[in-house]
């Protein structure tokens, strides 16, 4: 569990960094790539962040230690102070990490099912031939065979796509032009046909995983905005200025007032006031552009490298002034003392006339010495200096 903490908080640090220089970057980068192709560079992003681990490298850009000395006259032995760090440390964050993943899944799971109690409620099922042939015909011009279920709602101010295995198209009960109604039901079809609501799910996921970082849910807006531009882009992408100045105004039509309610499982046509600037600059930038897999492939090789950009590694060795170092070098003074009394009284049992002209001294009680006496000199096995005697 520590190892798989100290990945998630290595990749959380460094798809942050990469996620912001995206974000900074994206004004540059509309100019030239498509809506689509920013929009799908994101995914990669929000993968990374959801599969922590990464391939091994013998260096990184950013190294992050945890410096502990150890004790100056004693050495600590690692593996009994090892398991009391590592038990405070790792196990506190796990903890907190989980019951933070648990804390933030329920709360939109319950939000979630409010907003299906109140759609089931207030919700209508659309009956009007014009307006279901209208709905069948954008569903034959973009080849989706799906039945949608099409209904209006009271509870909500702007369109939106809902469910993942059986999806609905909601509307808001005030009238929509029949000119501008194909519009905004193309737009909805085609959320449904790229997967969003699932793209959406991965972005909770993320976000429910990185909880602790502030730097997820920018992202999460981000792909919002990203995610509208780029649907908008799809309807019209074959129309000319004057097909999209109408779509516009179809937008601003429909969208009166901020959504009432809303859930992290559905689309939402209204992205804000910041989203809506975006979007009606996209919609009206008629320039031919690429379409982005030169990004979506920077973006991949740059999230496969994070283990190179990121590293944080924790010694083994407790800090000087800790409570358990200190106990454990009065353990081993002990521990030698009783060494030595077992020492001497082996030695008392040699020749009285060699212990006359030899005086041993032990400098570290807590090693095994092999001494080999003579007349002149005593040799030690684990450090072969020679230890002149008195």
């Amino acid at each position: 569990m520590q190892q798989f903490m100290i990945s998630l908080l290595e990749v959380s640090i460094a798809m942050s960094i990469i996620a912001i220089v995206y974000i900074a970057v994206t004004p540059f980068l509309s100019k030239f790539f498509t809506a689509k192709g920013r929009y799908y560079a994101w995914l990669v992003i929000i993968l990374g962040m959801i599969i922590p681990f990464r391939f091994s490298w013998l260096e990184s850009v950013i190294a992050i230690d945890t410096f502990m000395p150890a004790t100056n006259n004693y050495f600590v032995k690692p593996y009994e102070i090892t398991t009391l760090s590592t038990f405070s440390w790792a196990v506190l964050f796990s903890v907190l990490w989980l019951v933070g993943v648990a804390v933030f899944i329920t709360i939109h799971i319950i939000r979630h099912r409010r907003f299906l109690k109140m759609v089931k409620r207030w919700s209508i099922k659309v009956d009007d031939e014009q307006v279901l042939n209208m709905l069948h015909g954008v569903q034959t011009e973009l080849g989706i065979r799906k039945q949608i279920e099409l209904q209006t709602c009271h509870g909500i101010s702007s369109p939106m796509l809902l469910g993942f295995f059986r999806p609905t198209i909601l509307l808001p009960v005030n009238n929509i032009p029949p000119d501008e109604l194909p519009l905004i039901l193309k737009h909805e079809l085609i959320h449904y046909k790229r997967g969003d609501i699932w793209y959406k799910a991965l972005v909770y996921l993320a976000t429910a995983l990185h909880w602790f970082n502030p730097f997820v849910y920018l992202v999460a807006r981000e792909i919002a905005i990203q995610c509208e531009i780029s649907c908008d882009e799809e309807v019209v992408k074959s129309t000319d200025m004057n097909g999209r100045q109408k779509y516009v105004e179809a937008i601003i039509g429909v969208i009166r007032k901020q959504p009432m309610v809303k859930s992290k499982f559905s689309t939402n046509f209204y992205s804000g006031k910041k989203g809506m600037k975006h979007r009606v600059f996209s919609i009206m930038d008629a320039r031919n552009k690429k379409r982005g897999f030169s990004i979506f492939a920077i973006v991949l090789v740059l999230t496969f490298s994070t283990s190179m950009m990121i590293k944080i590694s924790i010694p083994d060795f407790p800090f000087e002034n800790s409570v358990f170092a200190s106990e454990n070098k009065l353990e081993q003074k002990h521990t030698g003392d009783e060494e030595n009394k077992k020492v001497n009284q082996t030695l008392s049992k040699k020749d009285k006339s060699v212990l006359e002209k030899e005086k041993i001294i032990l400098k570290d009680a807590t090693e095994e010495y092999v001494l080999i006496a003579n007349d002149e000199n005593i040799f030690e096995s684990d450090n072969p200096k020679l230890v002149e005697s008195k």
